[in-house]
């Protein structure tokens, strides 16, 4: 395929050497000459021409190489040597295109940090007086219904905030060594209100796995699925199992209709039991999947409706912890 390429590319070439034999032929037709002369010429310039053929053969396939490279990861770096004034052209507009598309994506960053610093004033400015009701709270009867409600605002602030984050930079990630049975009680201690306040069991089981992942994206993941369980969980037990690879969370809690499990990882999708309620934002487990994504995970959820849901959290088999 690629020897039928290059004769197509450069079949000028071969065309105007095969115009010129036929023209040798006539003329020596014409003047009744020997036809031994033609097969000497016939000889000597296709020794040229397989000649000049390999030389550009190599060049050519040098070329579609650096091409290839070029498809694969643009860089005016690596644009191949012009041949003529044609192909300089090409690749001067190749490089504007390419300083256009470097000066719009920096635009679009800075656009977007404006944004995060600009959200993250009015968070610290919104986090202030529900720190305030939090004092006021405790100091008049420590309220387990109100300081409950009170950290449900804090985690939709920060899950806004982590939305915002994840879109901004992709490539915020920081890997590193982590006990999985520490790291996920830390995350369970902070829910210990609402284990406390509906009365639901937890069974933590399994081993001590150690995963090289980005800790505070692993800690994210974590909350969402937790505070998912909690949310729909009314009684009975939340179970977390450990393995070498493998986080489960199971609950008991109202479940999800078998139609809705292949959308529950879309972007603002509630659902039969957030519309219902009206306390689900369609966010959590979207952005849990796409950070598990870029962690290398894989995350999953079954569920049966009136009995519960599992999610599974997949870690990679093979850790390098270099």
């Amino acid at each position: 395929m690629g020897l039928i390429n290059f004769l197509y590319d450069h079949k000028s070439l071969y065309l105007i050497w095969g115009a010129l034999l036929l023209i040798e032929v006539l003329v020596l037709y014409l003047y009744d000459q020997p036809q031994i002369i033609f097969w000497d010429t016939l000889l000597f310039s296709a020794f040229v021409i397989l000649l000049a053929s390999c030389i550009k053969w190599f060049h050519w396939q040098k070329k579609l190489r650096q091409l290839n490279l070029l498809r694969d990861n643009f860089s005016s770096e690596l644009l191949p040597k012009s041949q003529d004034q044609r192909e300089q052209l090409y690749q001067m507009i190749a490089r504007n295109l390419e300083q256009q598309l470097i000066t719009e994506n920096e635009q679009d960053r800075l656009q977007k940090q404006a944004m995060l610093d600009d959200f993250g004033i009015w968070l610290h400015q919104v986090k202030t007086p529900v720190a305030a009701l939090d004092l006021l709270i405790q100091a008049n009867g420590r309220d387990p219904k109100m300081r409950a409600e009170l950290f449900k605002i804090n985690e939709y602030l920060q899950l806004m905030l982590n939305y915002l984050r994840q879109n901004l930079d992709k490539s915020d990630l920081v890997f590193e060594k982590v006990s999985l049975a520490h790291l996920t009680r830390s995350v369970l201690k902070k829910y210990a209100l609402f284990f406390s306040e509906k009365d639901i069991s937890l069974v933590f089981k399994g081993d001590d796995p150690w995963v090289n992942t980005d800790k505070k994206w692993l800690v994210f993941i974590l909350e969402q699925i937790i505070f998912n369980a909690l949310k729909y969980t009314e009684h009975g037990t939340i179970t977390v199992t450990l393995t070498e690879n493998e986080l489960q969370l199971s609950d008991t809690g109202i479940g999800i209709r078998a139609e809705e499990l292949p959308r529950v990882f879309e972007k603002g999708y509630t659902g039969y039991n957030g519309r219902k309620d009206q306390r689900a934002s369609g966010l959590g487990l979207y952005l849990s999947k796409q950070v598990a994504e870029k962690l290398g995970c894989t995350i999953a959820l079954t569920s049966i409706v009136g009995q519960g849901t599992t999610v599974t959290l997949r870690f990679p088999k093979k850790q390098n912890f270099d």
